[in-house]
């Protein structure tokens, strides 16, 4: 009789017979492949993967400037952490993040608000979160049915018109200017959508530097804004994550800072002031909202070992992080600029001029057509974002000759010599 091997059991006939006509390992002999055609979900989408191609002059990027990420103080400051209280940081480690993220840095957080923005929450009121854009998901899942109404700024960020529509929410474009938007104009919208039986269900801005346009709301339209928000009951979802990028001109309060009645739902980042792959964003909203959010997150909190950098860096570096950081972007976006003015001067096209953040936009004249050529031109060196991919409507009716421009990603030499390339690529495509 055959004994069986320890812990193991014969295979009854049947499936010995199954398994012997499998292929061994290593064989050469093949199966067809499995198809998974007839079993994937209805909201799941084929999706190609980004391959991360660069042009030779990269304006197509949203990265802060890279020579500025303080890895050496990072990394400092995870040594002092663990350094003064290995047992503690250990500790930490040894479990999952608490849902709302480490207290250390939230405490950080919150101090930083208070000095920074204005306004008072207490660390138990922020939540951190992998980047910001985790953060926009949850309000986004939070506040919106298929269907809703939202407005956002004309032409916004596309990661978060992204998840809007995952989420089904109907975008409407807001109107605006070189001072972003428009309260006249937004009151008259809202009015108007409200009689033809489609309120908003709540707004979308970036008022510090906006993403793509590089515009900042005024203090005073900050404030016509709300009391349009609060005259048609519309929650307003500010994403402030370009706020520490100013390098000229005064900082404006947040629309959280001028209103304390819960209809802001306040979003940051320190991704930008430090570095995008350290993902670390965070919240803060009225209580009831902060867990119908929560809700909505998979597992713990986000990142403990990027979260002791951060706030042991900041803590002790903030300061000198900007005065570093920002006078290299304010260079880099006069080097742009500069170029612009030589280069695009006499074609009649316009530009932004941002006092802070990463992008500068561009305005060729009515009937230029920059989009059907952007990957033509970026395989010829010079990358951008076309005007079409932030429409928040995606009509694809008014940013044909429009395209982002970032500046703080390539050198100022690079930025001097992309504009100046870009020039002669678009009169060679008969753009300009």
């Amino acid at each position: 009789m055959q004994s069986a091997q320890c812990g193991s059991k014969l295979a009854p006939p049947d499936l010995q017979d199954m398994t012997a006509a499998m292929p061994r390992l290593g064989s050469a002999i093949m199966v067809d492949t499995f198809s998974y055609e007839t079993l994937y979900s209805e909201k799941s989408v084929d999706t190609p993967l980004n391959p991360g191609v660069h042009a030779k002059y990269d304006f197509a990027v949203a990265y802060p400037a890279p020579e500025t990420l303080p890895l050496d103080g990072l990394i400092q400051s995870l040594q002092s952490a663990v350094d003064s209280d290995s047992t503690k940081v250990l500790a930490e480690l040894a479990y999952y993040p608490h849902q709302l993220g480490a207290l250390e840095l939230r405490e950080y957080t919150a101090q930083k608000l208070a000095t920074d923005r204005g306004f008072t929450v207490t660390p138990d009121e922020i939540a951190l979160t992998n980047g910001s854009g985790e953060a926009l998901g949850l309000v986004i899942q939070a506040l919106t049915n298929p269907g809703d109404v939202v407005l956002a700024e004309e032409f916004v960020y596309m990661g978060t018109t992204a998840q809007l529509r995952r989420f089904g929410a109907d975008i409407r474009g807001m109107a605006m200017d070189e001072g972003g938007i428009i309260p006249e104009a937004l009151d008259t919208q809202i009015t108007a959508l409200a009689a033809a039986g489609e309120k908003p269900k709540y707004i979308y801005v970036i008022p510090e530097h906006q993403n793509p346009m590089g515009s900042t709301v005024s203090a005073e339209r900050r404030k016509a804004i709300l009391a349009i928000c609060h005259k048609h009951g519309l929650p307003i979802l500010e994403d402030d994550c370009y706020v520490d990028l100013r390098f000229k001109g005064d900082v404006q309060p947040a629309f959280r800072a001028l209103d304390d009645s819960g209809i802001v739902v306040y979003v940051a980042s320190y991704s930008k002031l430090l570095a995008p792959g350290l993902r670390l964003g965070y919240f803060t909203a009225s209580p009831e909202l902060m867990r119908r959010a929560l809700s909505f997150k998979l597992g713990s909190g986000p990142n403990q070992f990027a979260a002791i950098a951060i706030e042991g860096y900041l803590r002790n570096n903030l300061e000198s992080h900007k005065d570093n950081f920002n006078p290299l972007l304010k260079a880099k976006c006069n080097s742009m600029t500069a170029a612009l003015e030589e280069h695009f001067g006499s074609s009649g096209a316009t530009w932004s001029a941002p006092e802070g953040g990463c992008y500068v936009w561009l305005t060729m004249p009515e009937g230029s057509d920059i989009a059907s050529i952007r990957d033509e031109v970026f395989e010829q060196g010079v990358g951008y974002v076309a005007g079409t991919n932030f429409e928040a409507d995606a009509s694809g009716r008014i940013g044909h000759n429009s395209a982002r421009l970032c500046f703080a990603f390539e050198s100022v030499e690079k930025n001097a010599e992309g504009i100046a390339l870009l020039a002669q690529l678009f009169k060679q495509h008969g753009a300009m």
